[in-house]
């Protein structure tokens, strides 16, 4: 399938790459509608990196189409921190070894959260799983810890006893 541009897509990228990832104001990246399996994905090419969107995005509201590509550049800024030779190990790494993978993903989605984009990436899950998407550790964090992370955790409200008066 040939990757169709699309310039809400680009605006929400060059916006996002603006707010929290300076480093790769001058990267080029190519963001287009393509991804057939994954909602979203990126590959680096050459000196470029391509991001992909699943056409079943379409509909989806902003902040889950930044949560998804919020998670992919923060790949893409810690493959910038690699030379070329190192990158070429970490792919074949995260490729052959479920456990590298899942360490990975779950360590893009806690620099996600860092960066200020969780609860976009709560939007992305949220959106994700109401097109039938389940996730796992080896897909990043669970909805309960990004959840945790983004809100606080869960504090139950204290008892109210009535007041006694007149002793």
């Amino acid at each position: 399938m040939q990757p169709r541009l699309d310039a809400r897509l680009s605006r929400i990228l060059r916006l996002m790459v603006a707010r929290s990832f300076p480093r790769m104001r001058r990267l080029d990246i190519e963001i287009a509608w393509g991804a057939e399996e994954d909602l979203l994905y990126y590959a680096p090419r050459g000196t470029r990196y391509e991001i992909r969107v699943n056409e079943r995005l379409r509909g989806a509201p902003r902040r889950a189409i930044e949560g998804g590509l919020a998670h992919e550049l923060c790949h893409i800024e810690a493959d910038m921190r690699l030379g070329r030779v190192q990158k070429r190990l970490a792919w074949e790494r995260y490729l052959r070894s479920e456990r590298f993978e899942m360490r990975e993903e779950r360590a893009v989605e806690r620099r996600v959260i860092a960066l200020g984009w969780g609860a976009e990436l709560l939007a992305f899950v949220r959106y994700a799983r109401r097109l039938g998407c389940k996730f796992g550790r080896e897909n990043g964090l669970l909805y309960g810890e990004i959840w945790q992370a983004v809100r606080g955790p869960i504090r139950m409200r204290p008892v109210r006893r009535p007041v006694v008066t007149g002793f």
